[in-house]
């Protein structure tokens, strides 16, 4: 005869990230978009200097703040610093989704080692690192709670709709030699996101993640 014993099942525990290893993350994408933003302008065919990636320079900052306060886990940043970074990365992601479509059409830049096709590639790649961790490390922390319930999702879905349709009002009409496609790819549509995101935060990563949109609308003002 045997005697059946019920062993207790182990819980699985859902893994969650480690701010300070997400902000030695961060901090090692912001210096690859300074070391390739920072120093030197991208040129087109005609040797033209031309500002592919608006406030780039401003925006990799705005993710190296975020991430020496995440690894020195300064108090109350548990959500700040990751949306604060996740809000410079989508304009630099949408910048350089435009940049690729500006290289594409220069038909001088067929060399991988092209300092502009190096730069796209870098700027690429540590955005969307930077987009997914940050999201990651929101999402683990359950800052994805919709502020007034549905009516803050509705209001921020209005704000991002008025933002994209203004946006691309303003393209269309005030400057109607530049391409709306790259236009609203490196603005208009991050920004827009940025807007809808605010009503799936709490109110503190919600204003942190706007904060780096306002900057760049700040740069591009004052140039």
């Amino acid at each position: 005869m045997y005697e059946l014993v019920a062993a207790p099942v182990r819980e699985l525990q859902r893994r969650r990230p480690q701010m300070r290893s997400v902000g030695v993350a961060h901090a090692i994408a912001a210096l690859s978009l300074l070391a390739v933003l920072a120093f030197g302008s991208l040129n087109d065919c005609s040797g033209r200097a031309v500002q592919v990636i608006p406030a780039g320079t401003e925006l990799a900052l705005f993710v190296g703040f975020g991430s020496v306060a995440m690894i020195a886990r300064v108090p109350r940043v548990s959500a700040i610093a990751p949306a604060l970074a996740l809000g410079a990365s989508l304009p630099l992601l949408g910048a350089a989704l435009s940049g690729w479509l500006w290289v594409i059409g220069q038909p001088c830049m067929g060399n991988v080692l092209d300092r502009e096709v190096v730069t796209m590639q870098i700027v690429t790649a540590a955005a969307a690192a930077i987009v997914a961790t940050s999201l990651w490390l929101l999402i683990s922390r359950d800052e994805l709670e919709p502020w007034y319930g549905t009516t803050g999702v509705v209001a921020a879905a209005a704000g991002a709709l008025t933002v994209l349709v203004v946006g691309v009002g303003f393209t269309v009409i005030l400057k109607p030699d530049v391409s709306l496609t790259t236009a609203a790819l490196a603005l208009t549509v991050p920004w827009a996101v940025v807007v809808g995101m605010t009503g799936w935060l709490r109110t503190s990563p919600a204003i942190a993640i706007v904060v780096p949109a306002i900057g760049q609308g700040l740069w591009l003002m004052n140039h």
